[in-house]
């Protein structure tokens, strides 16, 4: 059909192609012979005028001048159709046919009035009349053959131009014809194509059919009327129907359980008439399906819907999950356990810590002082067997919640400038009686140690003493050496603790590392101890980057060797610079905190007495609040410099209170707060800074912990910060050498202005809060550094807000944050000076 129709186009191009060509021809032909003749005629009617003149002037009686008058009056309708006609517009353009015209048309201006004049007048003018003519032929002969010559070229352009279109017309219809080719060509390469995916389609569908025959999960097709369509082998497992009993009957009566029947009759309802899905489409979904003998199990459910012409279908994909359940039911419940374990755990390690170590140290403590009173001699030996019992029962709870922590990942290890040598000489000095007491004899050898590393000065203390510890132990009239010295690359440093002791087994070298462990020597009797001695120091190492080993052969003593890197000052934690960048600060300032105006909110009445007497010692002025409740309201009717929040309050919590008080409009929503809390683990110090918690000072309180906290919040505006800047440069430049120590806080100034540029920019707006909580926070931490305490408690308080999504109040923050920033930079010029 597609070449008959391209046939009957041809056809039909070519006779209209035809058509036109004849019919312009002949229009063209026409035109040019009337105007042709038009101009001849012109020429015979001037020619025919001399004749009658000429007749007339040779007449011997009376001349005939009605003649001459009707050749005048032929001429000039010549001359005027000439002149005015349309069809020799074109001829009236001509420069030089316009010229010749002129000639006739003042040949017919001087005539006419002769004419039109009385009969003597005309036969007076005759003679003149008959010259004008003999001149004006050569002028309409000139004048005609401009003409035919003018209309040939013009007749020969249009001929010419009606070609060229029909030239045209002809490469279109060939183009037209090619354009059609080439579609039926790909009609029928489609055609082609379509029969090919029929087929493949076909192949697919009986794919689909066979996976869905041998699906493992059941699928289910019902009609929008719950009438089931299609029923799979799996689905005849999981729900004991059979095919045939399944298809054609309502899905809800079959499979749906009798107590979720009517929520999904509603929910479909609700479908067919708004169209809201709530399961359809939603992806895996968990409820429970019914049986062919009515038992009620888990299953996981996916629900699509789909259009086929105008009839709507939906296809559930449904697995039996019941062993799943059942096993993540007994995962949850070995979860409880183990979590209640753990909180018995933590809750018994609380208990140790606060009702156990603090009658032991008391019990410590007055044996102290029985030493100091007047003792006989057997209450010298009862004192000191006393003191010996509590100090070992105190190492030993020591030893179990070191371990505990340990476990936990609780370790808090603060690293800070550590001198090796220096310190191996006074531990051997501090431990040098006791091991002197056991027929022992110690010496240190630090000649090669380096001159600083950098490691938590405490936690390697614990270690190198509990290895000397144990060499004592097992060590009777012997030698113990502890030695120091760096690594051949630089990057670590050694502790070795030798002994001359009974040795250890090859066999046992790993296993005196375990927790509880004690070997069964010679000493065992004497050597007494819980066994976790040696397993805390491993850990302690671990968690500072290093090692540690032990070399030993039975009789000949061992050698414990621990290995750490000797770090650098920026492994140091921001708040423990904090803290040390603050003491050395506050120490080189000499000056005290000014006084502040402090909310004390705390539930015990004996803590509020305390702490009031230990504030007002220190020259603050105390307000008080019974609880969380009460504090939360008077935080929202007076402004103070500082909130101290305790933690655990009944009814409101201190974080709860904290929380409310930040999200309120009142004058402390931005005042710092200070939580009081008798142990705060790891985990809730997240929890306190999320409810907008600036710090946490644990209990008991004491004077010295008030006065350090409150320190780092009470630079008033009319203080002047500089010299508490100036002291930790001064304790920089001790540590690092000033150079350096500049270096640093010409970092921190870039730092501070790149962060001000991006919350200048107009992409701050568009990062998401917690990149810029993070930003905040790593300025914020670099002026805790530098003791830019009022810096840091605007930025501090900035990424609170950020961190609660809280964007109103960030807003407010970022107003206040510049000033603040041009403040810290001006203190910063000061200290470096020109």
């Amino acid at each position: 059909m597609a070449v008959v129709g391209i046939l009957l186009c041809l056809l039909t191009i070519s006779f209209l192609a035809d058509t036109v060509r004849s019919e312009v021809d002949a229009l063209a032909v026409a035109n040019s012979d009337t105007t042709q003749w038009s101009l001849v005629q012109t020429e015979v009617e001037v020619l025919a005028l001399q004749v009658a003149v000429q007749d007339a002037l040779h007449m011997a009686a009376a001349p005939d001048l009605q003649e001459i008058r009707r050749r005048f009056d032929i001429l000039y309708s010549r001359i005027r159709l000439i002149g005015e006609s349309q069809q020799f517009a074109g001829l009236r353009q001509d420069p030089q046919a316009v010229a010749t015209f002129s000639d006739l048309e003042e040949f017919i201006q001087r005539q006419t009035p002769v004419i039109d004049g009385p009969d003597d007048q005309l036969i007076a003018s005759l003679p003149a009349m008959a010259q004008d003519l003999s001149a004006l032929r050569v002028s309409v002969r000139d004048y005609s053959l401009l003409g035919v010559r003018f209309y040939a070229d013009d007749s020969d352009g249009k001929r010419e131009g009606v070609a060229r279109t029909l030239a045209q017309i002809g490469y279109f219809t060939l183009a037209l014809v090619a354009a059609l080719l080439f579609g039926i060509g790909i009609l029928m390469a489609m055609f082609r194509r379509s029969i090919r995916s029929e087929r493949l389609a076909a192949e697919s569908r009986k794919r689909l059919e066979e996976i869905i025959a041998t699906s493992l999960d059941g699928i289910i097709v019902t009609d929008a009327d719950g009438k089931v369509l299609e029923y799979n082998g799996a689905a005849e497992r999981v729900f004991g129907y059979t095919r045939s009993e399944a298809i054609g009957h309502d899905m809800a009566t079959l499979v749906i359980p009798d107590h979720l029947r009517d929520a999904h009759t509603a929910g479909m309802k609700r479908y067919r008439s708004t169209g809201e899905r709530r399961v359809v489409g939603k992806g895996l979904v968990r409820l429970e399906a019914r049986r062919k003998d009515g038992a009620v199990f888990p299953v996981e459910l996916s629900l699509s819907a789909a259009t086929f012409g105008r009839r709507e279908i939906f296809v559930s994909f449904l697995r039996d999950i019941s062993e799943r359940v059942a096993g993540e039911q007994e995962l949850i419940l070995t979860r409880d356990r183990a979590v209640a374990g753990e909180r018995a755990k933590a809750e018994l390690l609380a208990v140790m810590s606060h009702e156990m170590r603090t009658p032991l140290n008391g019990i410590l403590g007055t044996i102290e002082l029985l030493e100091m009173s007047r003792l006989t001699a057997r209450q010298e030996r009862y004192v000191a067997a006393m003191k010996t019992s509590a100090g070992l029962l105190l190492h030993h709870v020591n030893g179990v919640l070191g371990m505990s922590r340990a476990e936990s990942g609780q370790l808090d290890l603060k690293p800070d400038a550590v001198d090796p040598a220096a310190l191996i000489q006074e531990l051997v000095e501090s431990q040098r009686h006791a091991i002197e007491a056991n027929g022992n004899g110690i010496h240190a050898d630090v000649q090669s140690a380096p001159a600083r590393i950098w490691a938590d000065p405490l936690r390697l203390r614990q270690v190198i003493l509990n290895l000397v510890g144990n060499a004592n132990k097992f060590t009777r009239s012997g030698e113990i050496r502890v030695e120091c010295d760096g690594t051949a690359d630089g990057q670590a440093v050694e502790f070795r603790v030798i002994d001359t002791g009974i040795g250890i087994r090859e066999e046992d070298l790993e296993r005196v590392f375990e927790e509880f462990r004690t070997l069964d020597t010679s000493y065992s009797r004497k050597a007494e101890g819980t066994g976790l001695g040696l397993a805390i120091a491993r850990r302690l190492v671990r968690a500072m980057g290093g090692d540690i080993g032990v070399d030993s052969e039975p009789g000949e003593g061992s050698l414990f060797w621990v290995r750490l890197p000797i770090g650098a000052p920026d492994t140091l934690r921001e708040a423990d610079r904090r803290a040390a960048l603050d003491d050395a600060s506050t120490t080189a300032a000499s000056e005290e905190t000014a006084p502040l105006q402090i909310l004390l909110v705390e539930d015990n009445r004996i803590n509020r007495l305390v702490a009031r007497d230990m504030l007002e010692s220190l020259g603050h002025q105390v307000f008080e609040a019974h609880d969380g409740r009460e504090g939360v309201h008077i935080a929202g009717l007076q402004a103070f410099d500082v909130i101290l929040m305790d933690i655990s309050m009944p009814e409101l919590d201190g974080v709860t209170a904290t929380g409310l008080i930040r999200a309120s409009q009142g004058p402390n929503r931005a005042t710092p707060v200070i939580a009081l809390t008798a142990h705060a683990l790891p985990e809730d110090a997240e929890r306190f800074h999320a409810a907008g918690i600036t710090e946490t000072l644990t209990k008991p309180l004491s004077v010295a912990s008030l006065r350090k906290t409150l320190s780092g919040v009470g630079q008033g505006p009319d203080q002047d910060p500089t010299p508490r800047m100036a002291g930790v440069l001064a304790e920089l430049s001790a540590q690092l050498g000033r150079e350096k120590a500049q270096d640093l806080l010409r970092t921190f100034c870039r730092e501070g202005d790149d962060l001000m540029q991006r919350i200048a920019a107009a992409s701050w707006a568009t990062e998401t809060p917690a990149a810029r909580a993070d930003a905040v926070h790593r300025l914020a931490g670099s002026a805790a550094v530098f003791g830019a305490s009022a810096l840091q408690s605007a930025l501090q308080a900035l990424e609170t807000d950020y961190r609660r999504l809280d964007m109103d109040g960030a807003q407010l923050r970022l107003d206040a944050l510049v000033p603040a920033w041009n403040a810290t930079r001006q203190q910063i010029d000061q200290c470096l000076g020109p």
